[in-house]
């Protein structure tokens, strides 16, 4: 039977988005493809002095690709200096610890239940769980979350000051949530933990297959999102694995490409080039054979590990991101953060073209394995 579901994200989502953004855009395309009408609403945020013009591109192709199932919802100026004020008391006063509802958008419960007596939807789903509220006043029968990390004392997982709440804080909202949906088995364990009578999924992240020819030199490719975990996992590839790779491979080559080139752009490096914004993801992974994901901090999904999978990438990664995902054990990666490991793992990727053909194989197997698998995790939401 085919349902109306409304996704939610304080994140424009359209078809050119990597990381998150993507994870939100892939869900909404598989259950669009399962028969179901869906439709978008944007949570505009805008900040206070940042140029806005990338967010304005954003807006526009999101607006674009939802066409008139798009809708939007302004966070006041007024309400945005309200937020930065109570951040900033949050870090000097309680050490960057914030509540569940306190970014919670006024007035976003009245617009929901507008748009709901208009299309009278069947199922609301929500991306992070600060806006959980919003289940607590909507009358939208069945309601989810993407959970798209864990955010209870992220402090202590990453070892340095950032944003985080107490376990009890996201408790509060998770169990406002009769379905949770996790990106990882460490997560999921952990979400029954603290909601244990919402029905908790497994979902991961679907991404298709992007076959490429083989590019036959020593590029390595990285792309990413100028987050701070971003930024300290490049830095730390390129002070620690290398210099060893340039040593043994005079023609070797960093490729960087996305947002992390406006932070990192400056940072000194032999052979290192930062390409800025990529348009076109497939352009950018068909210049080289080698992906890299070399981020060592956070929780959620490896999002940049399985994107240069699906692009058909030898994929080599730092330990931390193959925490979580989809069958480790098969998974078709090199995982090691011991500098000479990297380097006689690339003698033989690029001694023998024969095996990049074999990890280009086990890329496509892999990635139908999970796809099914999150297919069936939908399937049994929907029908619960």
């Amino acid at each position: 039977m085919k349902k109306k579901i409304l996704i939610i994200s304080k994140c424009p989502t359209h078809p050119t988005n990597a990381g998150n953004r993507y994870w939100i855009l892939s869900q909404a395309e598989l259950l669009m493809e399962l028969g179901h009408e869906v439709h978008f609403l944007y949570i505009q945020e805008l900040p206070m002095r940042r140029d806005i013009t990338p967010y304005k591109r954003d807006f526009a192709e999101t607006k674009k690709y939802w066409k008139d199932r798009f809708h939007l919802y302004k966070v006041s100026k007024i309400q945005k200096l309200i937020f930065n004020i109570r951040k900033k008391f949050d870090e000097v006063f309680c050490n960057s610890y914030y509540s569940i509802d306190e970014v919670y958008p006024k007035g976003l419960t009245e617009y929901v239940n507008d748009l709901n007596r208009k299309f009278l939807f069947d199922i609301c789903i929500i991306n992070y769980v600060f806006l959980t509220k919003l289940f607590t006043k909507i009358k939208i029968s069945k309601k989810a979350i993407f959970t798209h990390d864990c955010l209870a004392y992220r402090n202590l997982k990453v070892g340095e000051s950032c944003r985080t709440m107490t376990a009890h804080q996201e408790a509060i909202g998770l169990q406002r949530c009769s379905h949770i949906f996790a990106l990882q088995d460490e997560e999921m364990a952990y979400f029954h933990l603290l909601s244990p009578n919402s029905q908790v999924y497994n979902v991961y992240c679907r991404y298709a297959y992007h076959p490429q020819l083989i590019a036959g030199n020593r590029n390595i490719l990285f792309l990413s999102g100028n987050n701070e975990y971003n930024q300290n996992g490049l830095e730390w590839f390129i002070k620690n694995i290398w210099p060893a790779i340039v040593k043994r491979f005079s023609d070797a080559r960093l490729l960087v490409g996305g947002s992390i080139c406006n932070v990192l752009k400056n940072t000194d490096g032999d052979r290192i080039n930062f390409l800025g914004y990529i348009d076109r993801l497939f352009d950018f992974y068909a210049l080289g054979d080698v992906a890299i994901n070399p981020v060592y901090q956070g929780t959620g999904l490896k999002i940049k590990t399985f994107e240069a999978i699906s692009y058909d990438k030898v994929t080599m990664v730092h330990p931390h991101s193959i925490a979580g995902i989809f069958k480790k054990e098969t998974a078709p990666l090199f995982v090691s953060d011991n500098p000479k490991e990297w380097v006689c793992f690339l003698e033989m990727i690029w001694s023998d073209e024969s095996n990049i053909i074999n990890i280009k194989e086990r890329n496509r197997s892999y990635l139908i394995q999970m796809n099914e698998f999150i297919t069936n995790e939908y399937k049994r939401f929907l029908s619960y």
